[in-house]
């Protein structure tokens, strides 16, 4: 069976141990009257296992339009078909299949019912219930089972937190608790397996409560994402194969040559033994052996902290996201409470050099660049050219998308000509109108038409964000930045060397000449 987005086969998709697992099917005739009882059916399910009032209405709304597609274009000419709902609920996760042997069908041969906004429409192939489906699930797949019909398949990751239903209370604990038997050396860092994906997410919440990234504390697609190869988990286990840490590199598409560290932490019963340092040296040497060219890390700039740790390990300051990360973000013992989003220190590790070759900037960004580049030893000549832009592009390995949890948007262009202009420009405007915080915009600076194009991009209100080597699909960007009605308190950020400073400067003087226009 054919995944018609992914490319997976059903095999392939991850499942956690039946016994952690409840599930439940329903086969039933494909008249319209039956589908407010299975609605009921689906509150009542996400109620009993502790979903949030929003989510349950969310799946409700998408087992909603799956079922009436079903209903009313796969059995519209004929009587008598019926149609199978299975669920499988985890700890923090519900999939939900519908199979039927009704009509064929094909999502991406639907029109975009008459809506000709780009920036409202992410995929101009997909129906409005389609993207109502995708909107209120995590993930909406169509699998077509030739001669068995065709199965739609749709995944929601709960936030009710049930990945640590030993732990009760709403303080996470801080240190190890007499009963747990004692940690036995040597230690040892190893890729993930799947049946350790839940220990990971209770590792996050031992460490952090629930303060951490969304998917941390969802096993399954802590799994998903290290089968898809976004991340590739690394845990720290002692002798006796407990599992105390975990760390992640992180890519943003299969052929980047950069990856970030993410997800570090420890259990508290290990700190004070240097283990998180153990496990960074670990899986930075593992990187270099996987070919990876360079490493980055978002440091936080509410405190120095993290830039500090960064800086041990010879990470650099190459660019700064400003309202990037979590506007509620607490570091108690360093700071209080932060009192704007969190802005984010980027900063890159070189592994490995290239051999030299050229990038391709606006002026204006000439300079910043070559410092950028030489500080983490990339071998580059910067140019400003002005070849025209082709008409049409195409837009072939462009992508738009937005990152919800911390209500910003992404655009990363490769291609690039008026037609994608035009295209950005209008995404840019259904951005702005959906109130996303800021857009970040990644450029492929390894082609010539970058640099017109970045020029006129300062047009739309974009201005210096960074430098990231091999983020690309392996080739360099240019890291533009656009806010949308934030005010930035650049005071209030505590960076660590002259660098971070540098960096925080030049932005700040490029929003200044964008707001002199």
């Amino acid at each position: 069976m054919m995944d018609t987005e992914s490319g997976k086969t059903y095999a392939d998709l991850p499942h956690f141990p039946a016994s952690s697992r409840a599930k439940s099917s329903l086969s039933l005739p494909a008249r319209i009257d039956y589908l407010e009882p299975i609605q009921n059916y689906v509150e009542g399910l996400c109620h009993v296992h502790g979903c949030e009032t929003q989510e349950s209405l969310m799946v409700v709304l998408a087992v909603e339009e799956a079922v009436s597609n079903v209903i009313q274009h796969g059995f519209a000419s004929e009587k008598g078909g019926t149609f199978d709902i299975s669920f499988d609920v985890g700890a923090a996760d519900l999939t939900i299949e519908i199979h039927d042997k009704g009509l064929p069908f094909d999502p991406r041969m639907l029109s975009a019912c008459g809506e000709s906004d780009a920036s409202e429409v992410s995929d101009p192939h997909e129906g409005l219930g389609v993207r109502l489906m995708k909107g209120a699930m995590d993930r909406v797949e169509f699998i077509n089972l030739g001669k068995q019909g065709k199965l739609v398949r749709m995944f929601k990751y709960f936030r009710h937190g049930k990945v640590a239903p030993d732990l009760s209370g709403d303080q996470h604990p801080t240190e190890a608790t007499p009963n747990e038997p004692p940690l036995v050396p040597p230690f040892s860092v190893r890729p993930l397996t799947e049946a350790e994906a839940l220990d990971v997410s209770r590792c996050a919440y031992r460490a952090y409560g629930y303060t951490y990234r969304d998917f941390i504390y969802y096993p399954q697609k802590i799994w998903e994402l290290n089968q898809d190869g976004q991340l590739h988990s690394f845990v720290l286990v002692d002798a006796q194969n407990k599992l105390l840490g975990h760390l992640a590199l992180s890519f943003s598409a299969p052929e980047a040559t950069i990856a970030e560290l993410t997800a570090a932490f420890v259990d508290p019963a290990c700190r004070g033994k240097r283990l998180l340092g153990q496990l960074m040296v670990e899986v930075m040497s593992k990187a270099e052996m996987m070919g990876i060219r360079n490493l980055f890390v978002h440091a936080v700039t509410s405190h120095h902290a993290s830039q500090k740790s960064a800086t041990l390990f010879d990470f650099i300051p190459t660019g700064l996201l400003l309202a990037a990360l979590f506007p509620d973000l607490e570091f108690k013992a360093l700071t209080g409470k932060v009192s704007q989003k969190e802005n984010a220190l980027l900063m890159v590790k070189p592994l490995k050099a290239r051999s030299p070759y050229t990038l391709y900037v606006p002026n204006r960004y000439t300079e910043i660049i070559r410092s950028l580049s030489t500080n983490v030893g990339q071998m580059v000549s910067v140019e400003d050219t002005s070849p025209p832009l082709p008409d049409l592009s195409g837009g072939e390995g462009n992508r738009y998308y937005q990152v919800e949890e911390f209500n910003f948007a992404e655009i990363r262009i490769r291609t690039f000509g008026e037609d994608v202009l035009e295209e950005l420009g209008q995404r840019v405007k259904g951005y702005v109108r959906n109130r996303i915080d800021v857009i970040y915009l990644y450029l492929d600076i390894e082609c010539p038409e970058a640099a017109p194009f970045a020029a006129r991009c300062l047009e739309l209100g974009f201005f210096f964000c960074g430098y990231m080597p091999g983020e690309m699909a392996g080739r360099d960007g240019l890291i533009l930045q656009k806010l949308n009605d934030i005010s930035i308190d650049f005071t209030a950020l505590d960076l660590d060397g002259d660098q971070a400073r540098e960096v925080m400067e030049f932005i700040q003087g490029d929003m200044a000449a964008r707001e002199e226009k």
